[in-house]
Order: structure tokens, then sequence, then C-alpha cells
């Protein structure tokens, strides 16, 4: 019951990114439909690829220099997830501008869902809602109609909340 305090005494601290804790939530029923005036897809080109990453980037505000380092390997990173379909990207789009992504990683029991993130411009439009649609649809294609996600207390968890998703855990997590 005491472990968070012992390796905390032992020399662990608090993540650098100040997300101390994490709730574990799933989905094992059907979410509302798309909304309206949002489409989403999966990723199957370069071209989308490239504009999810760059959604993800301006969402998480990432430096200019990290960008620099991490463009030359998309080819290479967008042939890799196509070769061996993991992680499944999916963009969205409002008004036919690319406004949000996320991605998933299919198992033999569900999809554990990471890296949503909405471009501020369309924050609060239903975009995380239809990224969260769509993958279940693939969850579903795919025989294993199941969602987990480590929510962030402060961002996603909130909004999963409202989408149904019921609390399995709460994580603690130093380094």
């Amino acid at each position: 019951a005491d472990l968070h305090e012992r390796l905390l005494e032992l020399g662990f601290r608090e993540p650098a990114d100040r997300v101390g804790t994490l709730n574990a939530v799933a989905l094992t029923r059907e979410p509302g439909p798309m909304p309206g005036g949002v489409s989403v897809r999966r990723v199957e080109t370069f071209e989308d690829f490239v504009a999810a990453r760059e959604v993800q980037w301006d969402a998480f505000e990432t430096p200019e220099d990290r960008r620099e380092l991490d463009r030359p390997r998309f080819r290479e990173d967008f042939e890799e997830s196509m070769r061996i379909g993991v992680p499944v990207v999916f963009l969205a789009e409002l008004d036919g501008r690319p406004a949000a992504t996320a991605m998933s990683i299919p198992s033999e029991r569900g999809v554990l869902l990471i890296a949503g993130s909405t471009a501020v411009w369309a924050r609060g439009r239903g975009l995380y809602r239809g990224l969260v649609r769509a993958r279940w649809d693939d969850a579903v294609a795919r025989g294993t109609p199941g969602l987990v996600v480590m929510a962030n207390p402060e961002t996603s968890y909130p909004i999963l909340q409202r989408l149904g998703f019921e609390d399995v855990c709460t994580v603690r997590r130093l380094e």
C-alpha cells in the first residue's frame, strides 16, 4: 500500500511531464454516432500521415527543433506502420481541414487508444468524439469490440467519461 512513498524514498521522482496520475478507462458498448461536420479516415497515404503528425505537433506545442529532428524519418515511419499495421493512425477533418488525429494499437481482446490530439482552433467541435467512434468501428471490424486508454485527468479523462468509458484503475507514474 505504501509502494509509491517507498519508491520516492529510494530516489524515484514525479515524471518530468508532470503527469503523475493516469486513469485507466474502458469502453465496451457502442459510443454515439459520428458528430456532424466531422469526417474521420484511417491514414493510408503519406500525405495523410504528414498531416496527422503536423496536427499532433501543433496540438501538443512540439518545439520546432524537435520537429526538425523527426521530419527526416517520416517516410520510414510511415512505411513501417503500413507494413506492420501498428500503430493504426486516424485523421479527422473539420470543414475539409485536418484538425485532429489519434492512434490505436489493436490486440486480440480490444484496442488501446493512444495519442489523441486536437488542434487548438478546432477544440470543442466533436473531433475527439469522432476519433473515438472511428476507432470503435475499427475494433468492431476486427472482432474485438472494446477500447481501453490511459487518460490524463486534466485533459481527455472528462471527455472519455462523457462518452461512456468506465474506470478500471488509477495508475501512479514515477521515473
